[in-house]
């Protein structure tokens, strides 16, 4: 079967798909109806785990089983429908079904972004899972102990139920290749390759069923090896088989239409090298399929080889936004720092765009966005008149309030994660694909699970923060060139009639992103703070307030609710991008901005997205290759956590924005993601436009 026609067809769906995310009185999600109605019959019949797996199991059952003649894999989220079906009513009472399935958690308080245990689930099955749930059960657990794994029996019964009624459909359809495969996996481990594929998809698609979102497929290239090297050595498979079956499971995350992170190359458990030739397949995927939901991300260290370098650098360059590239050293040392073990903290994959879990050991990742730059304008208004007495009295002013707003902000997230506690709103499904969980017989947010939950707090505006300070100390604190009640006076009045105060403070005060030790020590200094003040807080049931430095596009709605700042920035208008310098201010080239994205220590950050930007004119043919192979070295030598690129010329962008028509798939990297450069807001789009594309001589 040839991927080319699946791909086509996931693309048909994508206009309908966006519009119902954007707008959801135009199609209706029968998902959220099937767990509602279960749940309005099951409620208060059964220990709450119970009832909870009861519910996935009805919607399990519910979702058709349809066998598609183009796909080598089976299931889609076929409960996404333009029209309701006879004999469910829509309007309110629709509404009401839906709202009653309360057994979901928030995304704050751990639900969606998750990563299964997939390596055990390869390697022992559905049946060897129920198995070790009943080893566990003859251990003695206590009452609550015995509905946890009772909760947990019932979802896997479940799901290898629905595994097999796709075999039957699949029998009935003709499709007795498929019908044998799926027969397998609901009464055994997988086999082979195509089998532990079609496994690992069909437990994605079911936690997508639960109303989970942005979930990962983790590492692939791991966890498929067994596999891939077993078939190969037997003769059932060939690279290119292997290649054609991972470009279908890619065209099935694309007809999902959300981002779905997959993670390649990095360490091993043990610190060595775990490139393999299934790194290179999945790039190679990558490349091919050019889904912007397949969201690859590749870990890169020290040892990292040569050809892996060149695969990811030929990847990028092909301008689809993939890989984002991520540094195991800064990225393993984060998460030490929130007790993980070092061989643990080796396993990390990310979640969603950029967040770091530990596979099937940890609850589901949340995070929440904190808004830096209001806490600055604060500290201005706590001075006197004549202002601080040094730059240090600022910043120490600064950093007060930003520790004050963080603790209510963590306050806040700790009584959201508090108004879901396990015992209310448990979890079977993923428990029991945690294999820990089975073991203790406890849930996964009710200490099932190895290691502390994570919640990012995401610092937005790192640069307007940088840049503003630098001014401040610069022309105000030092040089006197501008008075503090003059500055804080055209803050309060966004610039209007200041205009030749706010070029000054554009133009002659430095700016991150040009390797200026002066304002990426103060870069360093905001990173070191904020950090620290996050690691010092806790989640109400033991876990981590970790630190990012991200915003995903929410530094332009953040923008809006953040006056003029002593940067030079209007009111209004959108802050920096995460970690990145702000738009058009790094004038010095590409190695300038990569010491200046070097300064703070990515040791003390959990992720951290910056946006790099090329004129693809200058990176050619194999040349160009090697060109960027230098950046991706100096990237691991260096210690920046995390980047991203985009290779879009501005004539291009600023084309696909008059001509959408002509543009439909013009890929580009926005944040932690990809998409579709015709799909975004125009705020967004300009948001891109506005990044400098840097040129290399």
């Amino acid at each position: 079967m040839d991927w080319k026609v699946l791909l086509k067809r996931q693309n048909a769906r994508r206009t309908f798909a966006n519009g119902m995310q954007g707008n959801p009185a135009a199609a209706f999600n029968l998902s959220k109806y099937w767990l509602g109605k279960a749940y309005l019959e099951v409620k208060g019949a059964a220990a709450e785990p119970v009832v909870r797996a009861a519910v996935f199991k009805s919607a399990l059952r519910a979702c058709p089983k349809r066998i598609r003649p183009d796909s080598l894999l089976c299931g889609e989220q076929e409960w996404f429908v333009e029209e309701l079906p006879p004999g469910i009513a829509g309007g309110e009472e629709f509404d009401a079904v839906c709202r009653a399935n309360r057994a979901g958690r928030s995304f704050a308080a751990g639900y969606s972004h998750t990563i299964p245990n997939y390596p055990e689930l390869l390697s022992c099955g559905i049946s060897g899972l129920l198995a070790r749930v009943a080893a566990a059960r003859a251990t003695g657990a206590g009452p609550e102990g015995l509905a946890a794994l009772d909760g947990m029996e019932l979802a896997l019964k479940a799901f290898s139920e629905f595994i097999l009624a796709y075999s039957q459909e699949a029998a009935r359809s003709g499709r007795k290749d498929a019908a044998a495969v799926l027969s397998n996996l609901s009464a055994k481990p997988p086999e082979n390759f195509h089998e532990a594929v079609q496994l690992v998809w069909l437990t994605h698609l079911a936690l997508s069923l639960e109303g989970r979102g942005h979930n990962a497929l983790g590492r692939l290239d791991q966890w498929l090896l067994p596999f891939y090297e077993a078939d190969l050595k037997a003769g059932r498979l060939d690279r290119a088989g292997a290649l054609n079956l991972l470009c279908h499971l890619w065209c099935m995350v694309e007809g999902m239409h959300e981002i779905t992170n997959i993670c390649v190359g990095g360490q091993k458990a043990d610190g060595a090298d775990a490139t393999n030739e299934l790194s290179h397949l999945c790039l190679e995927a990558t490349k091919l399929v050019k889904s912007p939901s397949t969201n690859l991300s590749a870990r890169f260290h020290d040892q990292s080889p040569e050809r892996y370098h060149r695969a990811c650098a030929e990847v990028i360059l092909s301008g689809i936004g993939f890989p984002a590239i991520f540094n195991d050293a800064p990225c393993i040392s984060a998460l030490c720092k929130c007790g993980i073990p070092l061989e643990a903290a080796r396993t990390f994959a990310m979640v969603g765009c950029i967040e770091p879990q530990i596979p099937g050991r940890q609850p589901a990742w949340g995070d929440s966005r904190f808004n830096t730059p209001l806490y600055l304008l604060q500290a201005l208004d706590d001075f006197p008149e004549q202002g601080p007495a040094s730059y240090e009295e600022l910043f120490a002013r600064f950093a007060f309030r930003m520790r004050e707003a963080l603790e209510t902000h963590a306050a806040t997230i700790n009584r959201e994660i508090a108004a879901f506690p396990a015992a209310a709103f448990p979890d079977p499904f993923l428990s029991a694909l945690c294999p820990t969980c089975i073991d203790r017989a406890r849930d996964i947010n009710d200490g099932g699970v190895e290691f502390r939950r994570l919640h990012g707090i995401a610092g937005m505006g790192l640069s307007t923060m940088a840049d503003s300070l630098a001014a401040i100390k610069k022309l105000v604190i030092e040089d006197h060139i501008i008075g503090f009640s003059e500055l804080r006076s055209a803050l309060k009045n966004g610039f209007a009639d200041a205009e030749p105060l706010r070029l000054r403070l554009l133009n002659h005060a430095p700016k991150y992103g040009n390797d200026n030790p002066y304002v990426d020590a103060i870069a360093r200094q905001l990173v070191k703070v904020f950090a620290d003040a996050c690691f010092s807080l806790h989640t109400c049931d033991g876990g981590y307030f970790v630190p990012c430095l991200a915003a995903n596009i929410q530094n332009i709605s953040a923008g809006r609710e953040v006056g003029a700042t002593p940067d030079g920035r209007r009111a209004g208008t959108p802050l920096s991008d995460a970690a990145s310098p702000y738009y058009g201010r790094d004038r010095k080239g590409p190695t300038a901005f990569m010491h200046s994205v070097a300064a703070p220590d990515y040791n003390d950050v959990a992720c951290t997205v910056v946006n790099m930007r090329f004129d693809p004119a200058h990176f050619k043919g194999e040349e160009g290759i090697t060109r960027f192979t230098a950046f991706t070295k100096v990237f691991v030598a260096k210690g920046i956590q995390e980047l991203q690129f985009n290779f879009n010329d501005n004539a291009v962008l600023e084309n696909a924005m008059e001509h959408p028509e002509e543009y439909a798939g013009l890929v580009v990297r926005v944040s932690g993601f990809s998409a579709y450069f015709t799909s975004l807001d125009r705020e967004v789009q300009h948001d891109i436009l506005r990044r400098r594309a840097h040129e290399v001589s």
